[in-house]
């Protein structure tokens, strides 16, 4: 039986994926116009869906300078050093990270809310920017080893 000996994440800045983008969407969006979209299921692209999402935003999207990336490492490094899980790869991109960790006895997904949680404070202390910092979610896939 597979073990899962990991996770693949992907977190992106806000506001760069927006329900309707043509990448495609995960996205649980309302709308009267154009109704409901099923939740936990991949979506086409659609223009007027982003349209409107870009419309409803409140900040312009987040893209993460020099300084930025560096808070951003530092502090996944100290949340490292304080759990049971670590990085066996990770790449801060200027519009997203991905992050190749081993398996957590936690639930994956309050790690990766509280990893949010951490860079965005630490974004907004040690550097000027006092904006949203990640997107609402994460894309999040399981590592398995078939041969345990």
């Amino acid at each position: 039986m597979a073990q899962t000996i990991g996770y693949h994440i992907v977190i992106s800045g806000h506001g760069l994926w927006l329900p309707g983008d043509e990448r495609g969407h995960w996205s649980e969006a309302w709308d009267a116009e154009l109704g409901f979209v099923e939740p936990h299921t991949l979506h086409a692209g659609d223009a007027m869906r982003r349209r409107m999402a870009q419309e409803r935003q409140k900040f312009p999207p987040t893209k993460f300078t020099p300084r930025m990336q560096a808070v951003i490492a530092a502090m996944l490094e100290r949340c490292e050093i304080e759990s049971d899980w670590s990085f066996a790869a990770a790449a801060i991109e200027a519009t997203h990270v991905h992050l190749l960790m081993t398996r957590t006895d936690r639930d994956i997904d309050n790690v990766v809310k509280w990893m949010k949680d951490q860079t965005t404070k630490a974004i907004h202390r040690q550097t000027p920017y006092q904006r949203p910092v990640w997107c609402k979610g994460r894309w999040r896939s399981f590592i398995f080893d078939e041969h345990i």
